[in-house]
């Protein structure tokens, strides 16, 4: 008789349980065994309207504006938002978004193409917006999975920085003290960059959540409504 796929989990969760080796199981065993946390649902509404612009788009109709910066892959366009489903989740927020289309770059020496009052970033975005709160004081800034490097070395393996003097001007974590924005910070316990990112939070006394959940697409769409409502809150 064949042995049945939850019998294989749970007596794999019993050995994991037994010797303790969590930290050694794959992410996508960790997402077998449930240990990574329900995957966000894009609701099923009425995207806001999206307007195309040579620098990316406006997404929404009106209210005070949010810098939204995208995190790395597939392109680095306005595409990565729509495909994380932002223009469903802004549906009923009451403020308007400048999605910049920016590439694969890190986002440093970065000038916004438009007055805002807030921020909203994923991975390399979550690092920029939080760049850019260290240098001036924004209404609030969320940063969902920040991509931060605690050391160069750290930085130098993802190839996003043309040298060590441009990585140390514009790491957050070297510059906690010129943060004083309201911040939000959210990152998975399974993220690559939980430990910094909670770093960085408790330095800057952010609120957000640190709950189970992978540096990916299904982890953004569910904490994504608490950052747009950290925002809204504030603006």
């Amino acid at each position: 008789m064949g042995i049945s796929r939850r019998a294989v989990l749970l007596g794999g969760a019993g050995l994991v349980g037994a010797a303790g080796t969590y930290g050694a199981l794959t992410p996508r065993g960790r997402r077998l065994l449930g240990w990574t946390g329900p995957d966000g649902v894009v609701p099923s509404v009425e995207p806001v309207p999206v307007q195309p612009m040579p620098w990316g788009a406006w997404t929404g109709a009106a209210g005070p504006v949010v810098l939204v910066l995208h995190g790395r892959g597939r392109g680095g366009s306005v595409a990565w938002w729509e495909e994380l489903g932002l223009p469903r989740f802004l549906h009923g927020c009451g403020f308007r978004c400048a999605v910049v289309n920016g590439g694969e770059d890190y986002w440093v020496d970065f000038d916004p193409p438009v007055p805002f009052e807030a921020a909203l970033g994923v991975s390399m975005g979550g690092f920029g917006v939080l760049d850019i709160a260290s240098r001036r004081p924004l209404k609030a800034v969320a940063a969902i999975s920040p991509a931060l490097f605690p050391s160069w070395e750290d930085a130098q393996r993802i190839g996003g920085f043309a040298s060590r003097e441009v990585w140390e001007a514009h790491e957050p974590l070297r510059h906690k003290a010129g943060i004083t924005s309201p911040v939000g910070v959210w990152c998975g316990r399974e993220d690559p960059f939980h430990d910094p990112a909670r770093e960085l939070a408790d330095g800057v006394g952010a609120v957000g959540s640190f709950e189970h959940g992978e540096h990916d697409v299904g982890y953004w769409r569910r904490v994504l409504p608490d950052a747009l409502k950290f925002i809204g809150q504030r603006l």
